[in-house]
């Protein structure tokens, strides 16, 4: 999600909060984030640090992001 925070216009904002609120739903539900408040309270403060204006659009994607990411459990790999 840092990434999110130093985007210019027209860079793909949408897709990197979705993508990141997918991939903490994952995490969520594998038992790794403690909450989905924690999840969607971490994302929308990086959304609206790179988006301030957007803070509706922000709720809305990581809202589906995060339900669904807790579809598919992730496990982090050891690398």
């Amino acid at each position: 999600m840092a990434d999110c925070v130093s985007l210019r216009e027209g860079s793909g904002w949408h897709a990197k909060v979705n993508r990141a609120a997918y991939t903490l739903g994952g995490l969520v539900a594998a038992g790794f984030i403690a909450s989905q408040a924690d999840a969607e309270t971490a994302l929308l403060e990086a959304a609206l640090h790179a988006r301030p204006e957007r803070e509706r659009q922000a709720l809305s994607i990581i809202q589906s992001g995060l339900v669904a990411g807790q579809r598919q459990p992730l496990t982090p790999k050891d690398r």
